[in-house]
């Protein structure tokens, strides 16, 4: 009994003492900001490299940003997620490793493709609500070839997590990219996550208020 009770004893100090250490920065000035480190909790399985170029508004203008950190999330990992739906524009790349300190390696952003691939998606973005009314269409152009209609839901004290958004998507984003990106704390609730399949018709457009057939995911940790 007592030798069972010391292996009890010394796989639990071994399982508390598994965790990794990460690289722990982020830049807008390129990609090799190692200078900090953070030591990971026990949820964390990998590292993960963050390359994204977020944008909202008119303006035409890339500027990528590179995150390295702790990563609990395997959806977020080896992944590119395009997004361009109203006003709103993402690209999304990571790269993820499992080891002490492995996130240095330099990540690529996919480059944009302004070649349209004959899909056309209505279109709108909203944040602080979980509705969003179409107010165009747009022709879809390289990789983001899925029409997509996603919103979120929150309680009271938490309205910054709701949003809404249709437009055109790269599969990869409809694949549960959405749900990671959007809705990756718990109190936001997926009210709405419908994508068309590939080669849908032109001008697809999914119900706006019509919830009895919506898909509805309370996300836990």
């Amino acid at each position: 009994m007592g030798e069972l009770l010391s292996l009890c004893v010394l796989a639990a100090l071994l399982g508390t003492g598994g965790a990794i250490s990460c690289y722990n920065c982020t830049s807008s000035e390129g990609y090799n900001c190692t200078t900090s480190q953070a030591s990971c909790t026990a949820t964390v399985n990998s590292c993960i490299t963050i390359a994204h170029d977020e944008e909202q508004g008119d303006e035409d203008k890339e500027k990528t940003v590179y995150e390295k950190k702790c990563n609990s999330d395997d959806r977020l990992c080896n992944q590119f997620y395009g997004l361009t739906a109203g006003a709103y524009r993402l690209r999304w790349n990571s790269t993820c490793c499992r080891a002490d300190r492995c996130n240095m390696p330099e990540i690529t952003l996919q480059p944009s493709a302004g070649i349209p691939n004959g899909l056309q998606c209505h279109s709108c973005f909203v944040r602080g609500s979980d509705v969003c009314v179409p107010s165009e269409v747009l022709n879809c152009t390289g990789l983001q070839t899925r029409c997509i209609h996603f919103s979120t839901t929150a309680g009271t004290g938490f309205e910054h997590l709701r949003v809404a958004f249709m437009g055109c998507a790269t599969r990869s984003l409809c694949d549960l990219g959405a749900v990671a990106l959007f809705a990756s704390q718990r109190q936001a609730v997926v009210k709405t996550n419908l994508c068309n399949a590939a080669g849908a018709a032109r001008g697809w457009r999914p119900p706006l208020l019509s919830l009895g057939g919506l898909l509805l995911w309370v996300l836990r940790p």
